[in-house]
């Protein structure tokens, strides 16, 4: 497993690559090409500007190249699985409020790993941990590998309007409610009836934790 850092990434020279990529075509040329207009493809060039993913995808598929050679300078590896991690503060306490959900690092999983833990073609994400409501499970600033899919129990992220907790969750199907429950005896059990009014959703499973700030007592 490895991890990049998107202020890595930044410092790899996408102009050059861009340039490359272009030969002895000229900005017109280039631009019926891919559709984008001459003006946005020179700041580019120049690194005025940053192309988005949506840019950097036009680019791909009009020239037969790839978005993570575009990006980064690196071919894919068909051994290796990209999962990202997300800004939102998933809180172990009473909540966090989310304000953005934007990859700020990549982690790259070996095919074979996730292929061993049942992982292999789920849709994953990291985030980090908020709050001290999980201890001795989890700790504030561990790292922890979610699988987004439907369930109703386990170790769980999930939105309560506008926080984001992990939590333990059981589903009690006789009386139809979510039981939510911390590990830390400090904080109250929650309760969430059929008619509860609010938002709720089980955002995914932690199904790992990746990296953790201290070990337990």
């Amino acid at each position: 497993m490895s991890l990049i850092f998107k202020e890595q990434e930044k410092a790899n020279n996408f102009p050059e690559r861009l340039k490359k990529l272009m030969d002895n075509c000229s900005f017109n040329d280039f631009a019926k090409k891919t559709g984008l207009t001459r003006a946005t493809l020179n700041n580019y060039a120049n690194n005025l500007t940053s192309p988005t993913l949506e840019k950097l995808a036009i680019i791909a598929d009009a020239m037969g190249t790839t978005v993570e050679w575009l990006a980064s300078g690196e071919l894919p590896d068909e051994n290796m699985v990209t999962v990202y991690q997300y800004d939102l503060r998933v809180s172990a306490g009473n909540g966090a409020l989310v304000e953005h959900e934007n990859p700020v690092a990549e982690f790259r999983f070996s095919a074979d790993w996730l292929r061993q833990q049942g992982l292999h073609g789920k849709k994953l994400s990291i985030v980090p941990v908020m709050g001290d409501s999980m201890e001795p499970s989890l700790y504030d600033g561990d790292l922890i590998l979610v699988r987004h899919e439907e369930v109703r129990d386990g170790l769980c992220v999930i939105r309560i309007d506008n926080d984001v907790l992990v939590k333990r969750v059981q589903y009690d199907y006789a009386e139809g409610k979510y039981l939510i429950s911390s590990d830390n005896e400090r904080y109250k059990d929650i309760e969430l009836s059929k008619d509860f009014k609010g938002d709720f959703q089980i955002i995914g499973q932690v199904v790992r934790v990746l990296q953790r700030v201290r070990q337990a007592a």
